[in-house]
């Protein structure tokens, strides 16, 4: 029979297996179950299974209508199961989470780490979220909670972070960490499609959820700058918190004119410590041609780490899709092989909480589109200047007498306040104005 959702709400089930102290040998084979068998489910598998030489087996798998998702390449010793508890109570020693959201996985994790399992997620939204309370738990159970492919796919990011980076003062993450929306703006510089077919075919290639709104919007990459901001800047960071806009305003026409600026348009993310302030934003942004987040191409990632006495740090590679985020779980299976950790669940990191300041300041793209044939660049310039506005070039006048004019206006730095109350004024005393897109200009 099923799990059902009053099961998973049960955190200390009556019979629980002997938690493992935590100094006890591990076995030199791990067993792994994999609970949620889509489509990273389906690739941690046949890693699994095509790699003897791994001191790992996989032994079971969970997932919902589990007949559905048989395939014949599974080793028949493989127990396929629709019943959490038959994992729990099994001999496995590490759980690998796919099942994704915070409900239940949360409540499943967490009776993982209590009947004496270590656990494997890249459940960016949960550990966002809940990520303190599991390593705690982690902590205290004598368990190890690793989570490398929640950020960045198979880019070894907070293992670069943790270890490789340890000695530094960073004080600045900015990065391309959604696949999805790469795929889709690197898809419309390159061959001029409309974001819609771009969007087509990022969920034809398996990079998009059914719903894509948590990427297209901000908050996939919101919960993996949070977790970034936890373990690099050691600042605490709701992903509801960060400043957040959709890419989906985002036109073919703009790459045009970000070109004759020297400049493409990514998805970018930035948590930067400014002072005792801490800024956090995920949004479609203008960067230069020649910077790093300028040449990732399709589901690639980029992070760009700043610290006080090392510099710049770039860590890139693939993020979305299944191959390379089962490279990131199977590296965090082996390292729970070889023994204690001394990151990750075994040394939470202090967490400040610093003010957020989501008042972002930079210089800005503006474009405008008419419904009609309206010469509305006098009107425009007025009320920026009258709300403090400062227009720096003019890239595209609005022509009168043509239909579906623009006007692509370069502005000077302001806070994003001071723009949305210009941007206000603008729709309500100009009648034909159809759309705005405002981004920020990269220096």
């Amino acid at each position: 029979m099923g799990l059902s959702l009053r099961d998973t709400l049960i955190d200390q089930p009556a019979k629980r297996p002997q938690s493992r102290a935590r100094l006890e040998p591990l076995p030199s084979i791990l067993k792994v179950a994999i609970l949620g068998f889509g489509t990273v489910g389906r690739a941690v598998a046949e890693l699994l299974c095509c790699s003897p030489a791994l001191p790992l087996r996989l032994t079971h798998i969970y997932n919902r209508n589990v007949d559905r998702k048989r395939v014949p390449w599974i080793p028949s010793r493989v127990r396929w199961t629709d019943n959490f508890d038959e994992i729990l109570a099994s001999d496995v020693d590490v759980i690998v989470e796919l099942v994704g959201g915070v409900r239940p996985a949360g409540d499943w994790v967490r009776r993982a780490l209590h009947a004496g399992k270590s656990v494997v997620t890249a459940n960016k939204h949960l550990i966002a979220t809940e990520g303190d309370e599991l390593l705690e738990l982690a902590r205290k159970t004598g368990q190890r909670l690793e989570y490398g492919a929640s950020v960045a796919g198979g880019v070894p990011v907070l293992c670069g972070l943790e270890q490789g980076l340890a000695g530094e003062h960073l004080f600045r993450l900015t990065g391309v960490l959604n696949g999805t929306c790469n795929y889709i703006l690197s898809k419309m510089e390159n061959e001029a499609v409309s974001f819609r077919d771009a969007l087509a075919r990022a969920q034809e290639m398996g990079y998009t959820e059914a719903d894509p709104s948590h990427d297209l919007g901000g908050f996939d990459a919101s919960c993996k700058l949070a977790i970034l901001a936890r373990v690099g800047l050691g600042a605490q960071l709701n992903p509801q918190d960060v400043y957040s806009r959709s890419i989906e305003g985002v036109e073919a026409v703009d790459f045009e004119y970000a070109r004759k600026l020297g400049c493409t348009i990514r998805q970018v993310a930035i948590a930067e410590l400014k002072g005792t302030e801490l800024y956090a934003a995920v949004q479609p942004t203008l960067v230069p041609l020649g910077s790093p987040l300028a040449q990732t191409r399709d589901n690639q990632n980029v992070l760009i780490t700043a610290g006080v006495h090392g510099g710049e740090t770039v860590f890139a590679g693939c993020g979305a899709g299944g191959g390379p985020t089962s490279v990131a779980i199977v590296s965090d299976l082996v390292s729970i092989s070889r023994g204690p950790s001394f990151t990750g669940s075994h040394n939470p990191p202090e967490l400040k909480s610093y003010p957020l300041n989501l008042d972002l300041e930079s210089p800005r793209y503006l474009r405008l589109s008419v419904r009609e044939g309206t010469n509305i660049s006098d009107a425009v310039g007025r009320v920026l200047v009258e709300s403090g506005v400062c227009v720096r070039s003019v890239l595209q006048k609005s022509d009168s007498g043509s239909t579906g004019s623009v006007l692509v206006m370069i502005l000077e730095s302001c806070p994003v306040s001071i723009l949305e109350v210009a941007l206000k004024r603008l729709k309500e005393l100009i009648d034909c104005l159809a759309s705005a897109v405002t981004l920020p200009i990269m220096s």
